[in-house]
């Protein structure tokens, strides 16, 4: 029921340059196969590094997992046609979620959350967006959706009783292998505890619970902090977006949101172009940093905060002068902070829309 991003230890590294055209079924994004993408990306030892997944899991296979929307409620969304078995998007030990594949809202990514899901119905996370102001197409002419399985710190790094671990595990955090994710004002830690056997956060005591399914959003990032004596390469497989996906940040007044761009190749700053309306409604642009909205990047050993220059036409970096920094480049996989100075409440105000395959 889980899908696992990461291939046996004796698949070869291909670089996503070698990017496979591979029949994943025709979906509704104009009846066009995905793209399938192999790329690894390297902790190296004793450093820390972002990561990201820029790939999708395979549509899940249980039925009607793809389809159309026929009816939307403040939080949920209904196929009438559907014939899903209640409750099996809805475990929280398996997470999905449901991304919209055609229609104005094409690449928004909705968590399938409780109440369970009935036979016709999903209920979904809006992340402070009410569905019914998104005008998502329904009825016969409903916009596109797919079902897609979720991972979770079991899934995507794997536990010792499995025997696919990836990171290193030790009996506290300072031993371990680091995951950190971002909780909206500081980061929580995790690693996988060798003495439990589980994955673990580094304040849990024996009496907490196992954090084997604390779920990652495939829209957000992490940092991970390899302690182990040889670097980490991680492996990730899964299909390439086709359709400029959208995420949802937060619009309270300075606060940072970690997301994930899902861009398979590298891009840079002057591609993903945040600062036109098309990407971003409202991205505030200013000739000082300080009134700026800021793209925060994690250059290795420190943070790298831009922003769009309004007077000279171009990205900068808050610390220098005037460098044109348009060609700064972002790794696949490498997420950014996004930080808004001024805060907004309609579904526009909250979305970035980030490039995808020619887009």
């Amino acid at each position: 029921m889980t899908f696992h991003r990461f291939p046996s230890p004796s698949a070869v590294l291909l670089g996503l340059s070698c990017l496979l055209i591979a029949s994943s079924g025709l979906l509704a994004q104009g009846g066009v196969s995905r793209p399938v993408g192999y790329i690894v990306q390297t902790i190296p030892a004793g450093q820390t590094r972002s990561f990201s997944v820029p790939l999708d899991a395979p549509a899940s296979s249980l039925g009607d997992s793809v389809g159309l929307i026929t009816d939307v409620g403040e939080n949920w969304l209904e196929n009438a046609a559907a014939d899903w078995v209640p409750g099996v998007f809805s475990s929280p030990e398996y997470p999905y979620f449901l991304r919209l594949t055609s229609g104005a809202q094409s690449g928004r990514l909705f968590r399938i959350i409780n109440p369970a899901n009935t036979a016709t119905r999903i209920y979904v996370a809006d992340d402070g967006v009410d569905l019914l102001t998104l005008a998502i197409e329904t009825g016969e002419n409903g916009a596109g959706y797919e079902i897609i399985p979720a991972d979770t710190l079991a899934t995507l790094f794997g536990t010792a009783g499995e025997g696919n671990l990836m990171l290193q595990g030790g009996e506290t955090a300072l031993e371990a292998d680091l995951v950190q994710v971002w909780g909206g004002a500081s980061w929580i830690n995790f690693y996988f505890n060798t003495a439990r056997d589980r994955w673990a956060r580094d304040l849990d005591s024996a009496a907490s619970p196992s954090r084997d399914h604390f779920l990652l959003r495939p829209d957000r990032g992490v940092m991970i902090t390899r302690r182990g004596g040889s670097d980490l390469n991680i492996p990730t497989i899964g299909r390439v977006l086709i359709s400029p996906p959208r995420a949802v940040h937060s619009r309270t007044e300075n606060a940072l949101t970690f997301l994930a761009t899902m861009q398979a190749m590298d891009t840079t700053l002057g591609e993903l172009a945040l600062q036109t309306e098309s990407r971003t409604h409202a991205w505030k642009s200013a000739a000082d940093p300080t009134e700026a909205d800021l793209l925060v990047v994690w250059a290795g050993a420190s943070w790298f905060s831009f922003y769009f220059n309004s007077e000279s036409g171009h990205w900068q970096r808050s610390d220098e002068t005037d460098t044109n920094r348009d060609g700064f480049v972002i790794k696949a996989g490498t997420p950014i902070f996004v930080q808004r100075r001024d805060a907004g409440e309609t579904a526009a105000d909250k979305t970035i829309q980030f490039p995808s395959i020619g887009n």
